[in-house]
Parts: structure tokens; C-alpha cells; sequence
């Protein structure tokens, strides 16, 4: 059985490559339509999107290509379908360019198909995503479109669905006598597709309500008084029959398929600066020279200050960092302990950047932050991303011990870059340690526990004088480390008793529990 899949375009095409991830080598023929006219509205330039799939098609020799001229959704997809019986497809995917797929889902799917070869339509659920905040409607919409079709025996009446009491023989189309709807819906746990159409800017939506083959439907003024009025706790979003989208909530990142992490993780770099905070305690020249490193050898960023109760700084302390271009700034009549300090800056840092944590003895290098950027994005489970450094004590983290990119336990916070989807499934850092030391490691294990992993970035390379702030304030290091180390070690063993007290440890994962020397077995000789 050989597989196709149609998409059908105009102007939109910010998630196709994302979408074509999962499809790739999986399907002999992948057509692109796109229309000269919209469905609605009026004719923009779409050259763009042309230009991007001629480039896809160039370089994959199974897409194609075809402009032509369809009035609506309905011809264009039946186009699509009459295409594909002429080169012997037996099965279409109908995919738009904001659907998404895990890669194992679309071999699912292939694979329930051809179990089930006596429907003719296969309809799927999806979950909806609003804003760019990748919020998910819950509950889930009722709508079920079509997704996969049997080419010769299908016709598209309206959008996503059709009759299957048709025939196609050479350039025909027989209507057979009137039959039952030959359509069954894929089960959630063989496969569901993640749609993108409301996680959108203000101005693709404002588009969207012009263009779409719906538009004639939209409630009047609501994107004024609903997308752009959109609260947490809003609800009947939906722009035609309200009730359908009841409300968004956060959806847990990590459930993405790997191409959309990744693509997020891209798109708030590109267009929101990245939070670096700084905490100063008395340590107002180091703070001051870190400031020019970053102005030197970063891009895209914010600097936040906080000062800890720092004794003689300048009266114009605030006006002087203004000069640097920091507007960001918080004063503190007294230590209140590093953990603090830096989860205050993560309170008035932007909504949705990333967080940069950097200490005032620490010297960036050319590009270091971009580097971080790319280990992050590379890998789709990343959340927290360390550099290299100069310093032997930081063992995987000197200066050329790691040649490529690597996974690792721990990452240690002199500075580190933290994904803004870390901190909202796990919160901020754990003010127990006060002044600092261990809660790095502290934060670490707790991301690892909720699957996002630490990694150093090899190319990244920040200098770090360690403990000049200690040193300035003439604090014992080693004293401090050696309390934290135990208030860490109490609090896991207390979180490992807590959860052995409503889950059986032991037998919920007999292999893990050995793996782990929960289960020590007795050698055999």
C-alpha cells in the first residue's frame, strides 16, 4: 500500500517545517497546494511560502509542489485526492501546515489504517493549543476531522469531512448507492495530533479571522474582547461556538513532539531577550566589569541587578546602571541570602524569558550565551545549560574536558541558562541555602526529576574568579558548603521517605528499585 499526504496552503507556513518532521520519509508522495487566492479575504503576497516550498521540494524528492486556483478548502483537498489516485496513493493523510505529529504516531496511525482496511475514513482527536504561551483547550474540542482517507473511494463535501459512497474509476467519479458513513475514529492511544491553529501571534489571529474558509462565522469584536482580553482564567474562547473551547492551561512541555520543543525553544530566543541576573554584595567592581563583559560578548538580553545589602555603594548607584542600559533593579536593605536574591529577579524579569544566572566574578566569553542557546535547542529535553570554565575544581566543567556537547548530573550556577518551561513546572531556587552553595545542585536534581535534563555546552566558555564574593565579605566557603551539603542530603532523604509513605517503592519498578540499591541481592558464587 503506498501512502500520500496533501497539505494545502496559501500564506501560512511558520509550523510546516516543524509538521513535515514526523512526515519525512514516511509517505511516497507529499503534495503542497498552494492556492493563488486566499479562501477568504483579501489577496496578500505569498510569495514567501512559495519560495519555502519550492526549497522543500528541491531537496526532497517525493514532495512536489502544484499553484493552482481553488475558490475553496473543499476543491482544493478533492484536487489533492484526484492527484494522488493518478500516481496509484492508495491512502491521504489530510494534514494542514499547523498540525503537529510524534514520529511514532504517524507509523501508528499507517499501521492502524492498514489493520482496519475496511473503513474508508479515519478520523482522529486533537488537542487545541492557544496563544503563544502553547496553552491547551481543555477539555479537549469535540471536533474530529479526518485525517486519513482511502484515495479512490473518498470526496471532500465541507473542510475536514466528506461521503464515502463514491467511486473513482480513471477521471470519474461514481456515486454508489446511498450508504452508511464508512469512517471510524483512531483511538487516543494509538495517536493524536497536536493543533497548532491558535498559538499564534496577535497579528497572524487578526489574519486568520480574514482568510479563514470560518471567517464568515467569527463572533463579532472577538478579538478584541476575547484573544485580546485573554486572562488564565477566562473561558468560551472559542471565536464561533464559544463553549467549545472551554479554557487553557498550561500544557506539560516535555509531552511536545520533539520538533515543536525545539521550535519554542527557538522562538523565544529570537523574540524575547533573555533574563541575565546579577546579585551584588558588596563586590561593586566585579559587578561593574562582569556588566561590560556581557555588553561586550552578548546578544539578545536583559541585565537585572539585585543588590543585597551592599554597604557604600554610590548614591547614584541606580543612574549609573541606567548609564549601562540596566533599568532593572532591585535594592535590598540587607543580605537576605543569594537564593533570595535571585528569585526576586526572576519575580520582574519578562514574563516569558529565559533565565541566565550569572556571579559578578564571572568573565563571558565571545558569544558564550549564544552557545547555550544552541545546546539548548539541539536537544529537546535540555533545560538547564551550563559552559566551560577555567577552573580544575569544577571537574566536567574546565576548560576542555568535554569536547562536544554532554549530558551531565549537575550543572554548577556560577552561571547557567535555565528554560523559562524549567522554572514553570518546578518554580524558583530553594531559599533554605541562604547564602548559597548546593543550590544549584538542589535545583538540578529537581529538574531531572521532571524530565528535563542538564547539559554543558562545549563551545560556551565563561570565566569564573570563584569565591571573590566570600572573600570580599570575609566568609568561610568551605564552612557554609559543608552546611548545605547536609541540608541537600536531608532533604532528599525526607522527599524518598515522604513518597515510600504512598508509594511502594519496591514493587512499582522491581529493576528500578535494584537499579537504583533500593535492592541489594545477595552475589551468587
Amino acid at each position: 500500500m503506498k501512502f500520500g499526504a496533501v497539505y494545502c496552503l496559501y500564506d501560512d507556513h511558520e509550523y510546516l517545517d516543524i509538521s513535515l518532521a514526523s512526515v519525512k520519509n514516511r509517505f511516497d508522495k507529499v503534495l503542497f497546494l498552494i492556492s493563488d487566492i486566499p479562501w477568504n479575504g483579501q489577496i496578500v503576497d505569498n510569495c514567501f511560502t512559495i519560495m519555502k516550498v519550492k526549497e522543500l521540494c528541491e531537496n526532497n524528492k517525493n514532495f512536489e509542489l502544484v499553484q493552482g486556483h481553488w475558490i475553496n478548502e473543499t476543491e482544493q483537498r478533492n484536487f489533492g485526492l484526484k492527484k494522488l489516485f493518478d500516481e496509484d496513493i492508495d491512502y491521504c493523510f489530510v494534514i494542514d501546515s499547523d498540525e503537529i505529529y510524534h514520529d511514532f504516531h504517524i507509523d501508528k496511525i499507517k499501521e492502524f489504517v492498514l489493520q482496519n482496511s475496511n473503513f474508508i475514513a479515519f478520523h482522529i482527536v486533537w488537542n487545541t493549543y492557544w496563544k503563544k504561551t502553547y496553552c491547551v483547550i481543555s477539555p479537549r474540542e469535540d471536533y474530529k476531522p479526518v485525517i486519513v482517507v482511502k484515495v479512490d473511494s473518498f470526496q471532500f463535501t465541507a473542510n475536514r469531512n466528506g461521503i464515502t459512497s463514491i467511486k473513482r474509476v480513471n477521471d470519474f467519479i461514481f456515486t454508489k448507492k446511498q450508504e452508511q458513513y464508512n469512517g471510524v475514529l483512531i483511538p487516543e492511544n494509538v495517536a493524536f495530533c497536536y493543533h497548532l491553529s491558535y498559538a499564534r501571534s496577535d497579528e497572524f489571529i487578526k489574519r486568520k479571522l480574514e482568510i479563514s474558509s470560518h471567517a464568515n462565522e467569527f463572533l463579532p469584536n472577538w478579538y478584541n474582547t476575547v484573544w485580546l482580553g485573554w486572562k488564565s482564567n477566562c473561558i468560551n474562547l472559542h471565536p464561533v461556538t464559544p463553549k467549545q473551547y472551554k479554557k487553557a492551561i498550561p500544557e506539560n512541555f516535555l509531552s511536545f513532539p520533539v520538533q515543536l520543543r525545539q521550535f519554542i525553544k527557538k522562538e523565544r530566543r529570537e523574540t524575547c531577550s533573555c533574563s541575565i541576573i546579577l546579585v551584588n554584595w558588596n563586590s561593586y567592581e566585579l559587578l561593574f566589569n562582569c556588566i561590560e563583559l556581557i555588553k561586550q560578548n552578548t546578544k539578545n538580553y536583559e541585565i537585572i541587578v539585585v543588590d543585597n545589602g551592599s554597604r557604600k555603594l554610590p548614591i547614584e548607584f541606580k543612574d549609573i546602571l541606567k548609564q549601562h542600559g540596566i533599568s532593572k533593579c532591585i535594592m535590598n536593605k540587607e543580605n537576605l541570602g543569594f537564593t533570595v536574591a535571585v528569585n526576586q529577579g526572576i519575580k520582574i524579569a519578562s514574563q516569558n524569558s529565559d533565565i541566565c544566572l550569572m556571579n559578578v566574578d564571572a568573565e563571558p566569553w565571545l558569544n558564550w550565551l549564544d552557545f547555550l542557546y544552541e545546546t539548548l535547542i539541539e536537544n529537546s529535553n535540555a533545560g538547564i545549560v551550563g559552559p566551560l570554565g577555567n577552573e580544575i575544581e569544577n571537574g566536567y566543567q574546565s576548560e576542555n574536558f568535554v569536547k562536544k556537547d554532554t549530558k551531565v548530573f549537575n550543572v554548577h550556577f556560577y552561571c547557567v541558562l535555565i528554560s523559562r518551561e524549567v522554572i514553570k513546572k518546578i518554580g524558583i531556587l530553594d531559599t533554605r541555602y541562604g547564602l548559597g552553595c548546593w543550590e544549584d545542585n538542589d535545583f538540578c536534581i529537581r529538574a531531572m526529576l521532571s524530565g528535563f535534563e542538564s547539559w554543558i555546552a562545549a563551545k560556551s566558555f565563561v570565566r569564573h574568579k570563584a569565591h571573590q564574593v566570600f572573600k570580599i565579605n570575609k566568609l568561610d566557603y568551605r564552612e557554609l558548603e559543608s552546611k548545605n551539603k547536609d541540608l541537600l542530603q536531608e532533604k532528599l532523604i525526607s522527599t524518598l521517605y515522604r513518597y515510600g509513605s504512598i508509594v511502594d517503592l519496591f514493587s512499582l519498578s522491581p529493576k528500578i528499585a535494584e537499579e537504583c540499591g533500593l535492592v541489594i541481592k545477595e552475589q551468587e558464587n
